[in-house]
């Protein structure tokens, strides 16, 4: 992947994977209203949450949400959201 490269999904309709580190997250409560709020977006075919970890498996399967869009609803959430890597899976 090239550093130009942003943290959007692609323009094909297959699977990307964003991951992000979440700031703030301490429970699992905290992980339930970050999950809700990220499956209420159009485009998300699944969250992965690791508490322990601080992070977010998210796979989006539309083109028409990006990154910019998931860390808003993040925040939204209550917590501070920031890319770690972009994985596209034909």
């Amino acid at each position: 992947m090239s550093a130009s490269k942003r943290n959007t999904p692609s323009s094909v309709h297959n699977k990307t994977t964003l991951q992000l580190t979440i700031l703030g997250m301490n429970c699992g409560a905290c992980v339930g209203r970050i999950t809700r709020a990220l499956n209420e977006l159009d485009g998300i075919d699944g969250v992965e949450i690791n508490l322990a970890a601080k992070t977010a498996d998210i796979i989006v399967n539309d083109a028409d949400i990006d990154s910019d869009t998931i860390i808003a609803a993040i925040a939204e959430a209550g917590y501070q959201a920031s890319p770690i890597a972009l994985a596209n899976h034909e």
